[in-house]
């Protein structure tokens, strides 16, 4: 009896009772974390780059704007002109562009780029491992901190202007952006480095501090509130990632001669970053969510959140701008990476105008590489040759392009969003029918 049911269970009537429902759910439920975090990724990273966009497409408008409201408040200073008037609300968008012109000019543009590079790439690995992790954890502080310095700078401006604390809500504002675009302008240059060397000795390091990550993470208790926190720096961690690959593909397109070869190896770096971040983020949630019983519905949960700031419901009357409550919500360094993405986009600018220079000097190993059929190698030609105001006509048509591509952007994440918020409604709706159906079957059933 002991050799048959216990050592080979032929006996069919003696099963193990390990095996329960329950576990067999939470097992679905583990393999679900994956699909639903990446759902909310797609939704939150068009949200982070709406909120990106509005910053180059809007914020000069408002900029411009705010200017003609002044100038007609100057001239009729007691009603405007045509009920134009200069308020105190149209200062803040003023001093947002004024900040990001002081931070890209004065700050980022005196740093050279190529001096950073050649410094971080002869330090040691030691030195670069702490750099990383300072420049990470300062990166997440400041993100913190920075919207709450952004939000005290506008209550200010519309409530007490005059006050001294005006002046010290400027300092702070001014201090954080600068200190925050350095941090990230410095990410920026690490990840280059990483990229671009051949022993992938800096890259290795970099993809092993997402898997240091989880380490630190899955082992410690967590409810739907810190879960949400986590899940909102993740997804600015991933929209950096992504924005300060595409810049060093500028930047190295733009400085040297990059064969196929050189751009597939590229690309092949940017798919084994993102590989090892998607797999660093399934392992370190679905970790979470099993070890402290969270469901994998609460990412849905955490995009109606996402929606309600989208769509503005919950935040009438609070909002100063369109994207306000998902950058606040995310945690998105909106300003400072708008500074280092200029600063970038700047050196791409240079380098490509010297290399125009050089191949229409007819010298230099970078003579046959021009392609004068590009349309941004047209732009180069009109901007060297001193054809100013066609390459500024040109400038104010990629601007409106730039304005139509972020209004649709913002339709379609609207259109998104309510479509969270409507499956929203027909889920508790059908709960609610189900909870009166359980309960009229409960009275049936009951004897009188």
């Amino acid at each position: 009896s002991f050799f048959i049911n216990d050592l080979l269970n032929i006996d069919s009537r003696n099963q193990d009772g390990s095996a329960t429902e329950d576990i067999d759910e939470n097992m679905e439920e583990f393999l679900r974390i994956p699909g639903k975090l990446e759902f909310l990724m797609i939704f939150s990273l068009g949200v982070c780059m709406d909120s990106f966009l509005y910053a180059w497409a809007m914020l000069p408008l408002k900029f411009l704007w705010g200017w003609v409201c002044l100038g007609c408040t100057l001239y009729s200073p007691s009603n405007g002109i045509g009920g134009v008037k200069f308020h105190r609300r149209h200062l803040y968008p003023l001093m947002q562009s004024a900040l990001i012109w002081l931070v890209y000019s004065q700050v980022l543009c005196p740093i050279s780029i190529g001096k950073l590079y050649h410094w971080i790439r002869g330090q040691a690995m030691l030195k670069l491992y702490v750099l990383i992790a300072i420049v990470e954890v300062f990166d997440r502080l400041l993100c913190s901190f920075g919207q709450d310095a952004w939000d005290s700078l506008y209550w200010n401006t519309t409530r007490r202007p005059w006050h001294p604390r005006m002046l010290v809500s400027m300092i702070v504002v001014t201090v954080y952006a600068t200190i925050h675009s350095l941090f990230l302008f410095v990410h920026v240059a690490t990840l280059s480095v990483a990229v671009n060397s051949a022993d992938n000795a800096l890259l290795t390091l970099l993809i092993s501090g997402n898997f240091a990550e989880i380490k630190s993470t899955v082992f410690k208790k967590y409810n739907k509130q810190n879960l949400f926190k986590i899940t909102t720096s993740d997804i600015c961690e991933r929209f950096k990632l992504a924005l300060f690959l595409m810049l060093i593909l500028f930047l190295n397109r733009f400085q040297g001669d990059m064969t196929a070869s050189m751009v597939k190896d590229y690309y092949t770096m940017c798919g084994v970053v993102f590989a090892a971040e998607l797999v660093s983020d399934w392992i370190k949630h679905s970790f979470i969510t099993k070890f402290n019983m969270i469901k994998s519905t609460t990412y849905f949960d955490y995009a109606l959140v996402l929606s309600g700031d989208v769509t503005g419901i919950g935040h009438e009357g609070l909002n100063l701008d369109c994207t306000h409550a998902a950058v606040k919500r995310l945690g998105l360094a909106q300003i400072p990476l708008v500074c280092v993405t200029a600063r970038y986009l700047h050196e791409a600018v240079r380098f490509a105008i010297e290399n125009w220079r050089e191949s229409e000097q007819g010298y230099g190993p970078n003579q046959s590489r021009w392609d004068y059929g590009h349309p941004i190698s047209a732009m180069i030609e009109l901007t060297a040759s001193g054809n100013e105001f066609r390459f500024y006509s040109i400038m104010l048509q990629c601007l409106g392009a730039l304005i139509i591509f972020k209004i649709t952007l913002g339709i379609l994440l609207r259109f998104v969003a309510r479509w969270y918020l409507g499956a929203a409604g027909d889920r508790l709706k059908s709960r609610d029918r189900e909870r009166n159906k359980n309960r009229s079957t409960a009275s049936k059933s009951t004897p009188r």
